[in-house]
């Protein structure tokens, strides 16, 4: 049979706080048994989810194209307004004005 371990045991294993470990389990990402009001993780399912995670490919192969080349980022378009902006011209002054109002 294999050893079941609680949530403390995986995070300190895998060097994260048990609320992480319960936010994996919570999400779905890491397999787990809740007993009572505590989990039990499977040392299997541990491993499982550290090779799931991995980021770094077994084999150089393996690795996607997009990864191995360095994308340059995209320039930010600027934020559309979400409402209509109105132009007003005030005549009374000396000099025209123009300013802006949202509507």
């Amino acid at each position: 049979m294999e050893q079941y371990l609680t949530s403390e045991q995986v995070a300190k294993k895998l060097q994260v706080h048990p609320f992480t470990v319960l936010k994996y389990l919570k999400s779905g990402k890491l397999k787990g048994v809740k007993i009572g009001r505590m989990y039990r993780i499977k040392e299997g399912d541990v491993e499982k989810f550290l090779e799931k995670i991995s980021t770094t490919p077994s084999k150089p192969s393996e690795a996607p194209a997009e990864d191995q080349e360095k994308k340059k980022p995209e320039p930010k378009q600027p934020k559309q307004p979400e409402e209509p902006i109105h132009k007003i011209e005030f005549l009374d002054d000396a000099e025209p004005k123009e300013e802006y109002y949202k509507i």
